[in-house]
């Protein structure tokens, strides 16, 4: 993957979690089209109407019947029947499955994995008409080292910190001077003294206490400016977590002993949290710009700003994790039959007044320079404040893939998740560290065949 710094992005920006998949096999919880299956002729244009595509969806939200809204005029409009198989819980380990038997959608959202999981089945879209409207910075993270992409990318995300900018004013932090790691530290400092919110939101469940090492790894472990970088030690199999790997819960423990982290993180929910920074009980939280929809959710009026995450150097620049949107990037099959119709379906997804609906339920950043938001959007809110700070980490700022999916063997997010669970779940870091630390080191060393 080609990584750089970026000191000016396009207006539609770049950017990149990672919340419930769901499962896409034949079996299972489905929905279809409108338009029912009728005989047809042997052309090419009507085969998708005889069988009907089989596209894998991921979004178990009461939002997918905006997407099922979606399929079923794309039938009206041209003929061709669309399944929608959308199972539940399990899509990751579905999609796994399906590749390994050979049995695998037409089409399907690939959650991150284009490129690095997927991309040896699906089909190269290099060549489509609205290859050339893809946000530059998303484009390289995307595409392989021959140029060739994979996907529609609708949206991208984006990991970094989100806050409640009134919480860290009435503490006097100055959100556009956190740097670095022991910035961040003395602005909880200062708003722990302050006493009105909680400097940390966090929670032992819905994905936080697997962004919360997505965020800080980067940092330690793979930024390009860094002076010890273990990036491509990571990826070929060689970096030892006992040895090298020592700092990688120093961080959630000192937040931890300091009382940064919320009361409630280890009974909390993701609710809990984005209603604890909607309301100002809560200042940070280490997540995926996709959480910002929520928050608004429950406090339209609250005052949200994302940050990038800090450098571990005092001259090291911040970074933002930046990838495809999960229920948002659509492929194709490379040995579908219907290859016609399912270019002609990304085609449909890919025109601005449809692929703005698609980024309104999936909360991300549009990853496609011509969709325009309506300033009243929810998804508005999220892509100006991320402009925001770009524009104020302007020349200092690193742009790299989510880290679990660059860099850890199949991402291992579950093992992120138990490690940090493990590591804070009793009140006792640094106690449980050996054992959070052994938990990642042998499992990515099984990973690896090591």
């Amino acid at each position: 993957m080609q990584k750089k710094y970026l000191k000016i992005m396009s207006a539609a920006l770049c950017a990149a979690m990672c919340t419930s998949l769901v499962a896409c096999g034949s079996s299972g919880d489905s929905s279809s089209s409108d338009s029912k299956n009728t005989e047809s002729s042997d052309s090419s244009s009507d085969s998708g109407k005889k069988k009907g595509l089989e596209v894998a969806y991921n979004l178990t939200t009461e939002d997918f019947s905006v997407f099922e809204g979606i399929i079923n005029d794309f039938t009206k409009e041209t003929g061709i029947d669309v399944t929608i198989y959308n199972g539940g819980d399990d899509y990751e380990s579905a999609m796994k499955t399906r590749m390994s038997s050979g049995d695998l959608p037409d089409m399907w959202v690939t959650h991150g994995w284009s490129v690095i999981r997927y991309s040896e089945y699906m089909m190269d879209l290099s060549d489509q008409p609205w290859v050339e409207n893809i946000d530059a910075g998303l484009k390289d993270v995307i595409s392989n080292d021959n140029g060739e992409l994979f996907i529609l990318p609708i949206t991208q995300a984006v990991a970094g910190i989100m806050y409640n900018k009134d919480v860290l004013e009435d503490a006097g932090v100055d959100a556009t001077q956190i740097r670095t790691w022991d910035d961040f530290d003395a602005a909880c400092k200062a708003i722990k003294d302050k006493g009105e919110a909680s400097p940390i939101e966090m929670c032992l469940a819905d994905g936080f206490d697997s962004y919360m090492l997505e965020g800080i790894w980067p940092t330690l472990y793979s930024n390009e400016d860094l002076s010890d970088n273990k990036g491509e030690a990571l990826k070929d199999g060689t970096f030892d977590w006992q040895k090298d790997g020592s700092d990688a819960f120093e961080k959630p423990t000192e937040w931890y002993e300091n009382g940064y982290l919320n009361e409630d993180y280890v009974s909390g929910s993701k609710d809990d949290v984005c209603k604890a920074l909607a309301n100002g009980e809560g200042a940070f939280a280490i997540y995926s710009t996709e959480m910002i929809p929520s928050i608004l959710a429950y406090n339209a009026d609250a005052n949200i700003g994302i940050l990038p995450l800090p450098s571990k150097e005092k001259d090291g620049a911040s970074y933002f994790g930046t990838g495809e949107g999960n229920f948002s990037c659509f492929g194709i099959w490379k040995d579908t039959k219907y290859e016609d119709e399912c270019k002609q379906l990304l085609e449909y997804l890919a025109q601005p007044e449809i692929a703005v609906q698609i980024v309104k339920i999936d909360g991300g950043i549009p990853g496609l320079t011509n969709i325009e938001l309506d300033e009243s959007d929810q998804a508005a809110y999220t892509t100006n404040a991320f402009k925001e700070a770009q524009s104020q980490f302007d020349g200092d700022l690193i742009y790299d893939n989510f880290f679990d999916r660059e860099y850890l063997p199949s991402g291992m997010w579950s093992v992120m998740a138990d490690a940090t669970s493990t590591l804070l779940a009793d009140g006792d870091p640094k106690g449980a560290n050996e054992e959070a630390l052994s938990m990642v080191a042998d499992n990515y060393n099984d990973l690896m065949g090591n």
